[in-house]
């Protein structure tokens, strides 16, 4: 990577971004933006991941958010254009991958930070992690599709607790409110991600694919059409042939 505090590596088939500036308890820098940005563009082309990580390092933050540091030589205009545009094109880019993603939250993921953890499909968090928008405290507002991401998850009337008040919430009200998937001690944290990664490493890439398409897809509003075209596109597939002869032949399917 150029050095701006991203650590990019791919495993067999897991990939792991790593925000490694804990020292500035991993804020977001336009640097780190379009590393990640690289790091993904890395990814859809590696025929084999199945599945993305993202860590950090230090156990006090996931990520504190933006770097406000920033924001200082930005006018208006460009605040919008250029800073704000960059965050949601990688968030964005991050929604759109055909393999699944996970945010290990071993620390607190607050303002941009959680912004980040909300794009991903799955979110375990530590039991000390603390998860909420402080941006009001600020003069600014989640800028990066939290808002929107954060009502699909917990509705309006939670939304606005987080967002208004700006006051942070536990991991383990956030598990309450389906905002984390899991909250665990911080030593089983890892192993609990690492038994997803399996998981997830045994199914159908085309499945995956598919399956993250067509929930995009509902939450649209098609919910008949999206299933209608994502049974078609799947029994397409090698694997569904293979799936239903293992079925059939009473064994593990072994998807090629």
């Amino acid at each position: 990577m150029s050095g701006s505090n991203i650590l990019f590596h791919i495993d067999g088939r897991v990939a792991t971004i790593t925000l490694d500036r804990a020292a500035r308890h991993n804020a977001l820098t336009m640097a780190m933006l379009a590393d990640v940005d690289f790091a993904l563009g890395q990814i859809e082309i590696a025929r084999d991941v199945r599945v993305v990580v993202f860590r950090s390092t230090g156990s006090r933050f996931f990520c504190s958010g933006a770097d406000i540091g920033e924001w200082g030589d930005i006018d208006p205009e460009e605040m919008g254009s250029r800073f704000i545009r960059a965050g949601n094109r990688v968030f964005r880019r991050i929604v759109e991958l055909d393999v699944p993603t996970i945010s290990v939250l071993s620390g607190s993921a607050l303002g941009g930070g959680l912004e980040l953890a909300l794009s991903c499909d799955f979110r375990y968090a530590s039991t000390d992690a603390m998860l909420g928008f402080p941006e009001a405290s600020v003069g600014a507002i989640p800028g990066w599709m939290g808002c929107q991401r954060l009502s699909a998850l917990v509705g309006t009337s939670r939304s606005r607790e987080l967002v208004l008040l700006g006051e942070p919430i536990t991991a383990a009200r956030a598990a309450e409110w389906g905002v984390v998937n899991q909250v665990l001690p911080q030593e089983q944290l890892d192993e609990r991600v690492t038994e997803i990664c399996a998981l997830l490493q045994r199914q159908s890439r085309a499945s995956l694919s598919v399956g993250k398409r067509l929930l995009r897809m509902v939450e649209s509003g098609q919910p008949e059409l999206a299933h209608e075209f994502a049974a078609s596109v799947c029994k397409a597939t090698p694997d569904a042939a293979e799936g239903v002869n293992a079925f059939r032949e009473k064994r593990h399917a072994e998807f090629r």
